[in-house]
């Protein structure tokens, strides 16, 4: 019996896994950079208040960006008349 060509289901479903893990890691590394340049002025043995509720916001605001974007992209995508 010959074997399928390509790679089997579980194969392609471990290599999605891991793209998605991938994403995920670089969207936090993204966040960090920005959040940290924008909150964090001159680094020290503790964050300060003020800096540490700043990177809160940002990452707040930065994850809900992203998501507003990834929703209308995927709407985009179902109705490509709908424009952005």
């Amino acid at each position: 019996m010959a074997q399928p060509k390509g790679p089997s289901h579980e194969m392609q479903a471990f290599i999605e896994r891991e793209q998605q893990l991938a994403q995920m890691q670089q969207m936090i590394a993204t966040l960090t950079d920005v959040c940290w340049d924008k909150c964090v002025s001159s680094p020290g043995t503790y964050l300060s208040g003020r800096e540490t509720s700043c990177i809160e916001n940002c990452a707040k605001r930065f994850i809900d960006t992203t998501q507003y974007i990834l929703q209308r992209a995927a709407h985009k995508a179902q109705d490509p008349s709908s424009g952005f």
